[in-house]
């Protein structure tokens, strides 16, 4: 075999381990977005129905208290704290439910997340179902991404109050030091209602 068929055999062996190592990783990508949707079961299901399992907090449809607490076992967060948040944004646990801020600004759904970010920065990082369309005022939509993002924040931001300081003022605030009153307000609030979700038994 001379230089030049040595050359393009090697060549040719070289794009076949790129391509084959391009298809592996692709294949493990697909998979994790596989795995992603497990917990995410029929999402084109925007009315609370029945579910006999016995749900942990009494006081909200059983659907979404066990959707949360399902959710939250994935995600490895305190479904107290998941629900305490929910207690400030929306008692009333209204799925169309929409609050404008004075900066413009609207709060959505559920867990009223802000649409400034809902269709950018939330949906980029959280939102992992190609062929689904996210609709924020479908709670089981809106659940999922502002669970996903509660665990983001918790996992960057190390400190509870941090985290919680972040979902309602946002993580730049907090990192940068610049939180409003409003804020402080809303954390407290959060913790109160925490503290309550523990020391009673409904």
């Amino acid at each position: 075999m001379n230089t030049k068929s040595k050359v393009i055999n090697v060549a040719i062996y070289f794009l076949i381990c790129v391509l084959a190592a391009v298809i592996s990783s692709s294949f493990a990508f697909h998979n994790g977005k596989k795995e992603a949707k497990v917990i995410a079961v029929d999402f084109d299901v925007e009315d609370f129905k029945v579910d006999e399992r016995e749900p942990k907090y009494k006081f909200m449809p059983a659907e979404l208290s066990n959707y949360i607490c399902d959710l939250c076992d994935e995600l490895k967060l305190d479904s107290d704290l998941v629900v305490a948040h929910l207690l400030v944004e929306n008692s009333a646990f209204n799925p169309d439910a929409i609050h404008r801020n004075e900066n413009g600004t609207l709060d959505l759904g559920m867990f009223q997340l802000n649409d400034r970010y809902l269709w950018t920065a939330f949906k980029n990082d959280y939102w992992f179902f190609e062929n689904v369309e996210l609709n924020p005022f479908n709670w089981k939509h809106n659940t999922y991404i502002a669970l996903h993002l509660m665990a983001d924040l918790h996992e960057e931001l190390k400190i509870q109050d941090d985290a919680i300081m972040a979902y309602n003022g946002g993580r730049g605030a907090v990192m940068n030091g610049t939180i409003k009153p409003s804020t402080y307000e809303y954390l407290k609030k959060v913790k109160n209602n925490i503290y309550l979700l523990k020391n009673c038994e409904e």
